[in-house]
């Protein structure tokens, strides 16, 4: 499967000036259900969904653009459709207003765009970061222990790259996303390379702690 999302990604941006300044959200479905239980994607989780113990991808984000061709035909292969629903639960109804907010703007076709979106996801998701939230679902997390676990996956350098997003919902108050900075081809390089050439975020919203949910 990375090799067919190497070699797709590759073939896509061979022909395209791709954004090299994102944004990539990525959700905690678990908190995200809690705080918005009639969701559609939520109401279809079923036991032994990727959602239950990953980051699913909400969206990458060319930087300080939006809707940059609405015009752009929007078509997906069955088999990418597939994949997509693994990573993006909200697929059905989400793929199509990311392509057009942020895909437009990236500089490829959508099935490049997201499988390249795709791969980072993967990437996170095998990192140390997504064992240390496993390890700790049901607690609460202090965004200063998280930038310590995030350096340590990561890099020392890049624990102030991203941005923490909590909605409260019963008192409580819970993490449902993480929004990391990249500077970089995203079609060319890995997630912590990208991490490595990115900024701090500076001059964001940022969450001071919450619970990462369970399932």
């Amino acid at each position: 499967m990375k090799k067919l999302l190497a070699s797709l990604i590759l073939l896509g941006s061979m022909l395209y000036a791709v954004s090299t300044e994102n944004i990539l959200a990525l959700s905690w479905e678990n908190s995200f259900c809690k705080v918005h239980p009639n969701d559609k994607a939520c109401r279809k989780r079923r036991m032994g969904d990727y959602s239950l113990t990953h980051f699913t991808l909400h969206g990458l984000w060319p930087k300080k653009k939006n809707y940059c061709h609405t015009n752009y035909k929007f078509h997906l292969p069955p088999l990418l459709w597939k994949v997509l629903k693994k990573y993006m639960p909200a697929a059905p109804y989400l793929a199509k207003h990311e392509w057009r907010k942020h895909g437009t703007c990236f500089g490829t076709d959508p099935a490049t765009y997201f499988l390249t979106a795709i791969k980072l996801t993967q990437q996170f998701n095998e990192s140390q970061f997504l064992t240390f939230v496993r390890m700790h679902m049901g607690e609460y997390v202090t965004l200063q222990r998280i930038r310590f676990v995030f350096g340590g996956a990561f890099g020392d350098k890049n624990k102030r790259k991203f941005q923490l997003v909590c909605e409260r919902k019963g008192g409580q108050i819970y993490i449902t996303e993480i929004r990391l900075n990249l500077k970089g081809d995203p079609t060319k390089y890995g997630l912590t390379e990208l991490l490595n050439n990115a900024k701090p975020m500076i001059g964001v919203k940022q969450c001071q702690g919450g619970v990462f949910a369970t399932p």
